[in-house]
Formats: C-alpha cells, sequence, structure tokens
C-alpha cells in the first residue's frame, strides 16, 4: 500500500482458495526480504484481532501464575518445580540442601 508515494509497508492479497492463502502464509512468514523478514497472516478484523490477542495475552499471564504458585526457590540453588499431586499424603516433600 502505497502514502504519498511511499509504501506503507504491508498490504493485502487476495487468493483463489483457502489451500493457496495457507501455503502462502506456511511458506513466505519469516521468509528475509532484503534485510527484513516478512510477516504472512491470514487478515482479521481488528476486533476480532484485538480480542484474540486479550486470550493469548490473559491465557499467559494464567500460565505464568500457576508457574510461579508451583516454584519453590532455594538460596544459591536453582529453583525447583514440586508437583503437590505425586506427594502421596498431599504434604510437600522436605528439600534437601
Amino acid at each position: 500500500m502505497l502514502e504519498e508515494g511511499r509504501s506503507k509497508g504491508f498490504g493485502f492479497v487476495c487468493f483463489s482458495s483457502p489451500e493457496e492463502a495457507t501455503k502462502a502464509v506456511t511458506e513466505m512468514n519469516g521468509r528475509i526480504v532484503g534485510t527484513k523478514p516478512l510477516y504472512v497472516a491470514l487478515a482479521q478484523r481488528k476486533e476480532d484481532r484485538k480480542a484474540h490477542l486479550a486470550s493469548q495475552y490473559m491465557q499467559r499471564m494464567a500460565n505464568m501464575r500457576m508457574q510461579q504458585m508451583g516454584t519453590v526457590s532455594l538460596p544459591n540453588r536453582l529453583a525447583i518445580f514440586v508437583s503437590l499431586s505425586s506427594c502421596g499424603s498431599g504434604s510437600v516433600p522436605k528439600l534437601q540442601p
């Protein structure tokens, strides 16, 4: 797309079949043109894209919280993930230094 004779840095392409569109995305996304990587994806309405991105963000945040809840930090040691379901009585096993 052009604005005052200069490229806006993006464009849209229509394909005759969904298979062609999928092939373009898988083969062209990430390909380097000149010095820049292409970003190729199926077009979405702005509202749909915002909703999808918000959903992804919320999911990532929930996953991070779950990981933080299951991590025990020891001084000068690596963090250890403790799975409570593997403890027969449901108690947290004692960790040896």
